[in-house]
């Protein structure tokens, strides 16, 4: 640990609109007395002959930037793998996970049809196409793999040939289909070209994006399904390896990954497709009922009017999962709304979900999200 020291100046060499990164960066400045230079988030000028003591970057595909964090004479650790051509330390995304988190939320929804939809044709949307596909397979299904929005030989394909190919691929599909996008952007694109032409979202297709963030997510026609993307956990991990450089120690040897956070559910993916009329009748009453507390299978059975046990074996046939599994579910599902958008208590949301006690409210969520409320509650800032 160091003792007295002056304060250290870092240089947030960052534009995108990842705004999560912004706020790990900030976390750990606050933490650890450093003094933040962040004129190119509202600028986008290179600083040219810019004195500190280190960089954090996200270069992405800007040449200029990344000719000059690479010749700085100065720490430097850039967030995200984008540009491990560069040869710089950095903190890496969790690509693969990105995408295996994508198809499970899809498979989820009972989809048989699948898209992956790139933004560029590099290696992190090969990995998470890799991550989305090899999910897919592993549950019996393949994907279509859309042309990407931006390639290396053209820096942008044409906006109208874009959509009118997008379109034409949807439509060659059987409904409902699923898309998974490699970001939110293009998955707002994907939502406003489906709504022009007719398409409803998400009862004919439904969009998936990544990154969470809800200048995009809770703008589009449709709010928008997002993979929570660890962005903030990503600089911040960034800014600790960046104090270690300018310690004087060496890089790690391999890059460290962080996991991603889940995925937040809105309106674009809120479908669940189902053959089985009874199944269908079901599902409608656990969505109007589920917060009433004493909700029971029985209630479900006698609103159906079948069989329990035949009930029971068309949910399994249909999900792989148990009435009271969907039920919970539902019940999550609504408790991780409330605690990403509200300031109610954890036992608020806990009864306002349905659920009978805090206890079981702690033990269901965490079986299902990894996560206890609070832990989740206290990471639903990232990407905003």
């Amino acid at each position: 640990m160091r003792g007295r020291h002056r304060k250290r100046t870092i240089l947030l060499a960052i534009t995108s609109t990842h705004h999560g990164f912004y706020h790990g960066a900030a976390r750990y400045a606050a933490a650890h007395d450093w003094h933040i230079v962040a004129d190119m988030i509202y600028d986008a000028t290179i600083p040219v002959g810019w004195k500190g003591d280190g960089i954090l970057s996200f270069v992405g595909h800007w040449e200029e930037l990344a000719r000059y964090v690479v010749s700085a004479r100065i720490p430097v650790v850039e967030i995200s793998s984008v540009r491990k051509d560069l040869g710089l330390p950095c903190v890496m995304e969790d690509n693969a996970e990105i995408g295996r988190l994508g198809a499970q939320h899809l498979l989820e929804r009972n989809l048989k049809n699948f898209v992956w939809a790139p933004f560029w044709d590099d290696a992190v949307n090969e990995e998470r196409f890799q991550g989305f596909s090899a999910t897919l397979r592993a549950a019996g299904f393949e994907c279509v793999r859309l042309l990407p929005v931006n390639t290396r030989k053209s820096p942008q394909m044409n906006r109208t040939l874009r959509r009118k190919f997008v379109l034409k691929a949807i439509r060659s599909l059987g409904y409902p289909l699923g898309v998974f996008c490699y970001n939110d952007c293009v998955a707002a694109d994907i939502v406003d070209a489906c709504i022009e032409n007719g398409i409803l979202i998400p009862d004919q297709v439904a969009v998936l994006g990544v990154d969470n963030d809800p200048v995009i997510c809770d703008c589009v026609q449709v709010p928008l399904s997002s993979v929570r993307h660890d962005l903030e956990g990503m600089a911040y991990e960034a800014a600790a390896l960046l104090d270690r450089l300018m310690d004087g120690l060496s890089p790690p040897k391999s890059p460290k990954r962080i996991t991603p956070k889940g995925v937040v559910t809105r309106k674009s993916t809120e479908i669940l497709a189902v053959e089985n009329p009874a199944v269908a009748k079901a599902l409608g009453f656990i969505q109007t009922y589920f917060a009433k507390a004493n909700l029971s299978v029985d209630d479900i059975v006698d609103h159906v009017q079948v069989p329990r046990r035949s009930l029971e074996r068309a949910f399994r046939a249909e999900f792989g999962r148990t009435i009271l599994h969907e039920i919970l579910r539902v019940r999550t599902n609504h408790a991780q709304k409330l605690l990403e958008t509200s300031n109610q208590s954890i036992t608020g949301i806990a009864t306002s979900s349905g659920f009978t006690s805090i206890n079981h409210f702690y033990r269901v969520f965490r079986e299902c999200t990894g996560q206890t409320p609070r832990a989740f509650r206290l990471s639903g800032h990232t990407g905003r």
